[in-house]
């Protein structure tokens, strides 16, 4: 009993048999107190709850924190410790506690969703994850009738039912790597590229520090430049963050990239 050393067994015999009890017949492992150790991973645990605190339709969160810190005494700080970077006033927050419930009771979905400059479509929807990208939320999943991926953004979700249909599992794709090969939340396509860039000695710290992609590694080092190479799916996300960098980046290679980086540009020029 080396994990409840304060678990005092005795042994009684009665008879021919034997039996064991606490020595303190009040005495129980469930009554036990946390250690140190314990009482703070659960402080990090309510910490992380935290997070929920304000959120459309889980005020449950609320409820469940402060029983915590009154009834197992965590202290608790109503300062700010970590700040992490969340739009409280985004468009689609409030779907996030009906979209979580869906995945977790495997629940297919009716969505009504809005598309930038185009009409309102109606998918029969089964959703698989939550993921955030750039200060946005996305639902990860297959629309009815196909069979790969697609996200969208909850920012351009009108209506949200339970649909008729019986729900698809997702048996195939495991999340936990799935979005290791690109940038973003976007899989176009499933062929990775091999993307090679210059980028100014003034900006790469940054891009060293925070690199563009896990792949990141270093080609050559000149005087003026860095050339690194990320192996990723090109998407649009890829190309966007390649066009925040402005003038401190060129992409070499591949050629298609590359023009349309080109063509990007030259557009934005037009607006000057």
């Amino acid at each position: 009993m080396s994990d409840f050393p304060d678990a005092k067994i005795v042994t009684k015999k009665v008879g021919r048999n034997v039996y064991y009890e606490y020595e303190d017949k009040t005495f129980s492992i469930y009554n036990m107190p946390l250690s140190d150790d314990e009482m703070a991973q659960l402080a990090q645990t309510v910490s992380i709850l935290s997070k929920f605190e304000g959120m459309p339709n889980f005020d449950w969160v609320d409820d469940l924190i402060d029983r915590f810190k009154s009834s197992l005494n965590i202290p608790t700080t109503r300062e700010t410790i970590v700040a992490f970077d969340e739009n409280f006033d985004l468009r689609g927050r409030g779907w996030f506690a009906k979209l979580f419930s869906a995945i977790a009771s495997q629940q297919a979905l009716e969505i009504k969703y809005k598309p930038f400059g185009r009409p309102l479509k109606t998918y029969s929807f089964h959703p698989y994850l939550l993921k955030q990208y750039n200060n946005r939320w996305f639902l990860i999943g297959c629309i009815e009738g196909r069979s790969y991926i697609t996200n969208l953004p909850l920012d351009r979700i009108e209506d949200i039912a339970p649909a008729a249909i019986d729900y698809r599992p997702n048996t195939e794709i495991d999340f936990h790597d799935y979005f290791d090969e690109m940038v973003g939340v976007s899989r176009q396509g499933n062929e990775c590229s091999k993307v090679v860039i210059r980028v100014s000695n003034d900006q790469y710290p940054y891009i060293e520090t925070k690199p563009l992609h896990g792949t990141q590694r270093v080609v050559s080092r000149e005087d003026d430049y860095t050339v690194i190479q990320i192996e990723v799916i090109i998407n649009t996300e890829l190309k966007q963050l390649l066009l925040s960098q402005g003038s401190h980046v060129t992409v070499i290679s591949p050629e298609a990239l590359r023009e349309e980086i080109k063509a990007d540009l030259m557009k934005n020029l037009e607006n000057y």
